[in-house]
């Protein structure tokens, strides 16, 4: 439940979370910002229709 980006570009990308940076992969960026929002707005995701999979 905790928020990691948003993430930084311009170089290597990178973010940010609990004071510690954190270097990633590009292919891993838009992997960071769907878990992003995925907490910061669930109502825009369909509902999982097997949950205990």
């Amino acid at each position: 439940m905790t928020v990691l980006g948003p993430v930084d570009t311009a170089s290597t990308p990178h973010f940010t979370a609990a004071g510690i940076t954190d270097e990633i992969d590009e292919e891993y960026v838009a992997v960071v910002n769907a878990a992003d929002a995925k907490v910061t707005s669930p109502q825009d995701f369909p509902h999982d229709p097997l949950p205990n999979l």
